[in-house]
């Protein structure tokens, strides 16, 4: 490629990421038309079909696969000129951050930084969103998105470009209400191969890999599949229902003692709750303000 043209490296770039023309099109503003033409552009230029329609998605060729990393690090290394080191003085102007967790992780994080920033009078406004796994690396890099917090092990495992810090480790547990006829009282025990389950069926986080492997070693009686865990407790306090959920949050349903919870004998039943940001932003004044209020206040070790 003779000349270096910023926009149609960045449209290759996203073009990559989402594997589709209209996403594209949509994620930089411009007609899809457009972006058409600049591939076109860039076919010509390397001499490469670049990217092949293949069963609805515009499927990277092997040069494609070749250059992508030296691409990616030249857009960033741009954006980051730009922005000046990483916005070093920005804290004043920054008062907005997107996060993206889980519902479940909401329910843990969301209250407590809520009564955090009431009780420390600082005027700034947090917006929750949820994307799958595959979205979170293009949203920071493009600034429309600050944090993950969570358990995303396809994102700390598969991308150079995110900085991930742990909180803390967790685990899942089987609930059940509290008088379950299947509970063994006298040994504070319950089979768990004869119970009804409910299961949540989710990408937004690694839950849905882990619980799989659970599955594997026993016999549970699936019957129940929702998206969301918000549901569950409810469930589980009003019939025969179990679900298997993360420790953190079970403890914090049983608040009155309602339920059962009991341990899950698995090596594949961890769980690593991280923050995790974009390198290109790691420098940013106000990032680093928000990420160390996260740490200081939900880091701990067990």
């Amino acid at each position: 490629m003779g000349k270096f043209d910023y926009n149609l490296i960045k449209l290759f770039c996203t073009l990559y990421d989402t594997k589709s023309l209209t996403l594209t099109a949509n994620l930089l503003n411009i007609s899809q038309p457009a972006v058409s033409q600049a591939l076109k552009k860039l076919r010509a230029a390397y001499g490469d079909l670049l990217f092949i329609r293949s069963f609805g998605k515009m499927e990277p060729t092997l040069f494609s696969e070749k250059i992508i990393q030296n691409l990616k690090k030249s857009i960033e290394l741009i954006e980051l000129s730009l922005n000046h080191q990483g916005f070093n003085n920005n804290l004043a102007q920054k008062k907005n951050f997107n996060i993206t967790m889980s519902d479940v992780a909401q329910s843990y994080f969301i209250p407590p930084l809520c009564m955090l920033l009431e009780d420390s009078n600082l005027k700034t406004d947090i917006n929750v969103i949820q994307l799958v796994q595959d979205e979170i690396e293009m949203s920071m890099r493009d600034g429309k998105l600050d944090f993950a917090i969570g358990n995303f092990p396809t994102l700390k495992k598969h991308n150079v470009n995110i900085i991930s810090e742990r909180l803390f480790n967790d685990y899942f547990v089987l609930m059940v209400r509290d008088g379950h006829p299947y509970i063994k009282n006298e040994e504070n025990k319950i089979d768990f191969d004869q119970l009804k389950l409910i299961t949540i069926n989710t990408n937004i986080t690694g839950h849905s890999e882990i619980i799989d492997e659970i599955l594997k070693k026993f016999k549970f009686d699936c019957k129940i599949s929702i998206p969301y865990y918000s549901a569950a407790p409810d469930i589980v306090n009003k019939t025969d229902y179990a679900v298997i959920i993360p420790n953190s949050i079970a403890q914090k349903y049983n608040f009155y003692q309602q339920f059962k919870i009991f341990p899950i004998q698995s090596d594949s039943n961890f769980i690593e709750v991280n923050i995790f940001y974009h390198q290109l932003f790691k420098n940013d004044s106000a990032i680093n303000w928000m990420k160390n209020i996260l740490i200081e206040n939900f880091s701990f070790n067990e």
